[in-house]
């Protein structure tokens, strides 16, 4: 209660009614009153005392700012974290109460972090949709025998081509197809071969995984990582121009491996730490191949778990460090080769060649370090890179616009004959695998073959135009010299010869289907329209020679047709052996020689 004081007014009643000016004379009387002889009468009134209003502090007015603050964010981390059926259900919240008490023990960095945090909705499923489904062997597509044996041959014969996907120690296809059901799949497709009548059914069985759980449930863990990893290692089936499946599998391996953190996350189990090293090479081996993939990137991580597993007790884990680092060098390379442009000219060329073939060769030394003691398979992948990266070395002679001067004729001309010797042991390294190991030849392997089998006429054809000048007995003898060294229609139809044991009862339509098969019939292709296609480039250099200088006044005799002129030194009369014409040579090497170009 405030306390009440009586106090006089300060007017009197007179001039309070007139609205005077009331000025004090005495202690009772008004000077106005005592002027003009009025009583003066003042009134006893009471006072309330004033409160006074503090202004509110600034520390105050911070501590309320904070305590909305902190409402505002606990809302908003609610509704992130909230589920479908809290979304559907909302929880309704006391108007009355502004404030929640339990705010006071947030931890605020938390709900900042969370606030930042741009991902929204619930998190991916942890269980498959296709568990509790029974497998291939579940319904007598494939016997338990046979599942055994394959998973067997798997740990024997195809991890050491690619040691980035281990199975536990005593793993069987029994306990595999119950706990990684997808994994066990893809081991199977791996294994069973191009021939086997069950490699549709368990091939579509794989897509089922990959559309019902990746696809459409956005499922990521470790053994569907692991199993897109051999599926993509070892694809062959279906062959489809331009690869879509495979370049979606591929795809899929990056983004899950992303999605699972393991190029970021510390504390990597061994498994994880494989299968992000095999992400790497793989993604990296075959995006040139398939044009169209951008690969993962050498970081801190790869080089990290490389080293980590250099030293692990498993020692296949030893085999995956040549591994990488060919691919590193190979990454290098592609970079090196983009980066180099026509003003350049041939020097630029000819010091970056320098400089990049004096790199490999202490990667060379240093891999050579690695090959001691290694399973042979193993080995001859790792020399089947180095022989690939020996080829890719000598590409920049075929670039048109680096060799414009007439005196670099012969440095380039030494790298064409280089890259077709290099191109040539870069197949029979492949060709002169057992026949074991020809089943078991990884994708990067046949892209690496498709390749090299590409280069060779694209390498003749660019010589035999630099050496036919005018034709004499010189420069006969040298395009001889250039074609019986590639000897390529020989070459190809051995090694299509010694590919085919992979297709062994299969039909031409079928083998279509199949990866390596196509290839094998490209090939063949190949080998029957090079010649015509020498003969052509020969021809049109005998043409030009003998065509009359019409400005010096020449003019041919009647009695002489200006066509070509067989060469039957090189090659004999073709027509009528088979339809040449009926076969777009540009078309067919394209197929073989188009991927090295976005390489």
């Amino acid at each position: 209660m405030s306390a009440t004081v009586p106090v006089k007014r300060r007017a009197c009643v007179a001039c309070t009614a007139a609205k005077a000016k009331c000025t004090p004379q005495a202690a009772d009387l008004c000077q106005r009153c005592a002027r003009l002889g009025k009583a003066c009468t003042y009134l006893d009134l009471p006072q309330t005392k004033r409160k006074h209003k503090v202004a509110p502090s600034r520390v105050d007015v911070l501590e309320k700012k904070v305590d909305q603050l902190m409402s505002q964010l606990a809302t908003l981390t609610q509704r992130t974290v909230m589920t479908p059926s809290d979304t559907l259900n909302p929880p309704t919240h006391d108007s009355a109460s502004s404030h929640d008490p339990d705010l006071d023990s947030v931890d605020i960095d938390a709900l900042h972090a969370a606030a930042q945090d741009p991902s929204h909705g619930p998190d991916p499923p942890t269980t498959s949709a296709m568990e509790g489904q029974p497998t291939i062997v579940d319904r007598g597509i494939l016997s338990e025998a046979e599942a055994e044996r394959l998973v067997s041959s798997f740990q024997l014969d195809f991890i050491p081509k690619f040691p980035f996907v281990l199975l536990g120690r005593g793993e069987t296809a029994e306990s595999l197809r119950r706990t990684q059901p997808f994994l066990f799949l893809c081991i199977v497709a791996a294994t069973i071969g191009s021939a086997s009548p069950l490699r549709k059914i368990v091939a579509d069985e794989i897509m089922k995984h990959v559309t019902m759980r990746i696809v459409a449930r956005s499922e990521r863990n470790l053994e569907l990582l692991r199993g897109l990893l051999v599926h993509s290692a070892w694809y062959s089936y279906p062959g489809e121009k331009h690869h879509p499946r495979l370049l979606l599998l591929i795809q899929f391996v990056v983004s899950i491996s992303q999605d699972l953190g393991l190029h970021k996350k510390t504390n990597l189990t061994l498994d994880e730490q494989r299968a992000l090293l095999g992400t790497y090479w793989l993604s990296s081996s075959l995006h040139g191949s398939l044009g169209r993939l951008t690969s993962m990137s050498r970081d801190i991580q790869i080089d990290r778990c490389t080293r980590n597993l250099s030293s692990t007790e498993q020692i296949s884990d030893r085999w995956i460090a040549p591994f990488i680092h060919i691919q590193s060098f190979l990454a290098t390379l592609d970079d090196v080769h983009a980066s180099i442009q026509p003003s350049g000219g041939t020097v630029q060329a000819q010091v970056m060649h320098g400089c990049l073939l004096q790199q490999f060769n202490n990667l060379k030394a240093s891999v050579e370090k690695d090959l001691a003691g290694i399973p042979s398979s193993t080995e001859n992948a790792i020399r089947t890179e180095l022989k690939y990266i020996e080829v890719r070395l000598e590409e920049l002679c075929l670039r048109e616009e680096l060799w414009t001067m007439e005196s670099t004729h012969a440095v380039r001309i030494t790298m064409l004959m280089n890259m077709i010797q290099r191109s040539k042991e870069l197949i029979h390294t492949i060709r002169n695998l057992r026949i074991s190991e020809i089943s078991q030849m990884t994708i990067s392997t046949s892209a690496r073959l498709c390749i090299g089998v590409g280069y060779i006429p694209t390498l003749v054809f660019t010589l035999l135009n630099l050496i036919t000048g005018p034709i004499d007995s010189s420069t006969e003898s040298q395009a001889q010299a250039v074609i019986d060294m590639a000897d390529y229609p020989s070459l190809v139809t051995e090694l299509a010869n010694t590919l085919d044991v992979r297709f062994e009862g299969m039909s031409t339509a079928e083998k279509e289907t199949d990866v390596v098969g196509s290839l094998c019939n490209k090939m063949r292709q190949l080998a029957r329209i090079y010649p015509h296609q020498v003969r052509n480039i020969i021809e049109n250099a005998l043409s030009q020679d003998a065509r009359p200088d019409v400005s010096m006044g020449e003019v041919p005799p009647n009695d002489v047709a200006m066509a070509p002129t067989v060469w039957p030194s090189i090659y004999g009369d073709l027509d009528g052996i088979f339809p040449i014409d009926d076969i777009q040579w540009d078309s067919l090497l394209r197929s073989f020689t188009e991927i090295t170009s976005t390489s």
